[in-house]
């Protein structure tokens, strides 16, 4: 071959050229990649199969050889038993106050899975609370099949596709019970339905403005519910803003604005004054006035009749709506399972009673709003007994009117004579005695603890207690805020305000703190009795000038409120 030594390519004695095989080094690059894409895909074929090996093993219903009940020892299960399964669910939750397949396996005999075949479609597992453990998170139908139904079905859902199928009866169950979905002929929706999003917003300033291109006018911020529109004077001309839905002293803009956030309409004029300061005060002019709130309703019925008129904008707000008020369904309470063992036997509560001692056990917060004479004492009584024999809570605190005290210690003696009640009158409240009484509450071991209105009020919260709640309702208000495509003046004025106030505490709490505090009384559930007395609680709202509504409150009843 001629050409070779001098790095040419190689060619024949007769011209023609000579191929050649490919150089190592090109060879070695190749196999190097052929090497890592066949790694790649072995690691993900590894953990493809540890995934489903760990599916399958979650979902398989079988424990380990060595597996012991946790209530083998316990001693509310020690001489009970029973050959029923649905009998052992309502002792379950008449003895815990919940589905404890556990319990459930030790008081029958039978195995976790069998009680679970069992009870299927009487009890449902859910998805947030099973922490991929086949016998935790399991829930009545009542409360399952109840609330915001559209949220457990996209949950469900999920989780089925992740589990291979494991929550199908779940998701076949919420299908069943969801609601027909609510059309736009029954939703009212109007200028500052807090439910609708700022892009229809948007769309609807670009519509009464006759702009071609949409812009982004609006500011929302969820944590105040206040609307804001940064650059409404730079649109607050032509006839549109200051004549067809606005005027030339309130543009269009500036109506709306006031609208989104539910404000009064009115017009202002600085007259003379010999009695402010400042020489002059502020007066609504009528006639202004009267002008610019024919154009908020001139807006308000564009934007009803504008809103559904698109059927696109149409169906993303019946989505909306109905995912967040359409899909919520009532979960009613029913306590014909509670047996009351440790109540007195001459006393009988009635089916509504037990279904209100029911609500109660398996709700955070509950009103009693019965007829008077219905008996509501009996039922709050009761309630608080059996969350102490339940395990639910630790110390009851049952506030009432000074007057009737002696009532309540009365009938709790007639329903439960065996109860180990304190009460607290303001005779035990005196300066001398105060400290002596929240010690007492403190260190003993009370099935009820009966106080007057009047001692409660006086009873102080720790400033540790403020401290933390502000520095969490800064940090959340700080997390708000850093979107800037929500973060209003007012939103920013509140963690400003926030922090001040966190800043000043802090100062006070480095000075010292009240000797005995009432989150230091290790009480677990609180009843008030005549809810109504602290029901002034302080508002946030946007509304103003409205007779009845006060932002402010009393600080009695903000001080319940935290208690």
């Amino acid at each position: 071959m001629l050409g070779e030594e001098n790095g040419m390519h190689p060619y024949l004695a007769d011209g023609t050229e000579c191929s050649l095989p490919p150089s190592d080094a090109t060879e070695t690059k190749e196999k190097q990649r052929e090497r890592e894409r066949r790694e790649i895909e072995e690691r993900i074929q590894r953990k493809k199969e540890a995934r489903e090996a760990h599916i399958a093993a979650v979902t398989s219903m079988e424990l380990p050889l060595d597996w012991e009940n946790v209530f083998a020892t316990d001693e509310r299960t020690q001489g009970v038993h029973t050959e029923s399964v649905g009998d052992a669910l309502i002792m379950s939750l008449s003895s815990l106050g919940r589905v404890d397949i556990e319990y459930i396996s030790s008081v029958t005999g039978e195995d976790y899975k069998t009680v679970i075949c069992a009870l299927k479609g009487a009890i449902f597992q859910n998805p947030d609370t099973w922490g991929e453990c086949f016998y935790k998170g399991w829930e009545t139908a009542e409360e399952y099949l109840s609330g915001n139904l559209m949220r457990k079905w996209k949950t469900a859902k999920r989780a089925d596709d992740i589990y291979r199928g494991y929550f199908a009866e779940n998701v076949a169950a919420l299908e069943r019970v969801l609601p027909v979905p609510v059309s736009s002929g029954d939703i009212y929706v109007t200028i500052g339905s807090p439910w609708v999003p700022t892009d229809i917003i948007d769309a609807f300033i670009t519509h009464i403005l006759h702009l071609k291109t949409r812009y982004r006018f609006t500011k929302h911020d969820e944590l105040t519910g206040t609307w804001e529109l940064p650059d409404k004077s730079f649109y607050q001309r032509g006839v549109a803003a200051t004549g067809t839905y606005g005027t030339p002293r309130l543009g269009a803009l500036e109506i709306l604005e006031r609208t989104l956030n539910m404000k009064t309409v009115s017009v202002m004029d600085e007259v003379g004054s010999l009695f402010n300061k400042t020489g002059v005060k502020r007066v609504v002019n009528k006639a202004e006035t009267v002008l610019a709130l024919e154009k908020q309703k001139k807006l308000i019925d564009t934007f009803r009749k504008w809103v559904f008129a698109d059927a696109a904008r149409k169906e993303k707000l019946e989505a909306i709506f109905d995912e967040k008020f359409g899909c919520v369904r009532r979960r009613r309470f029913d306590g014909s399972f509670l047996t009351f063992p440790t109540m007195s036997p001459d006393v009988k509560l009635y089916g509504y009673q037990k279904n209100a001692v029911a609500r109660i056990l398996f709700s955070p917060n509950t009103l009693l709003a019965h007829d008077v004479g219905s008996g509501k004492t009996f039922i709050m009584v009761a309630a608080g007994m059996e969350m102490r024999r339940m395990g639910l809570s630790k110390k009851n605190l049952y506030v009432v009117p000074n007057s009737i005290v002696g009532q309540w210690r009365g009938i709790f003696e007639r329903l439960y004579p065996a109860a180990n009640v304190l009460t607290v009158e303001p005779k035990h409240f005196t300066p001398a005695r105060r400290e002596e009484t929240l010690a007492a509450i403190r260190d003993g071991d009370f099935d009820a603890v009966i106080m007057a209105y009047s001692c409660f009020d006086r009873i102080p919260l720790s400033l540790d207690y403020y401290e933390k709640t502000l520095k969490e309702k800064k940090k959340e208000l700080a997390s708000a805020a850093v979107n800037s495509k929500k973060a209003t003046r007012v939103l920013k004025g509140r963690l400003e305000s926030v922090t001040k106030e966190l800043a000043e505490l802090t100062a006070t709490v480095q000075n010292g703190k009240p000797p005995i505090c009432f989150d230091e009384l290790g009480i677990t559930r609180l009843f008030v009795d005549e809810a109504h007395n602290y029901k002034n609680l302080p508002l946030e709202s946007k509304v103003d000038k409205v007779l009845g509504i006060s932002t402010a409150g009393s600080k009695k009843c903000a001080d319940m409120l935290d208690k």
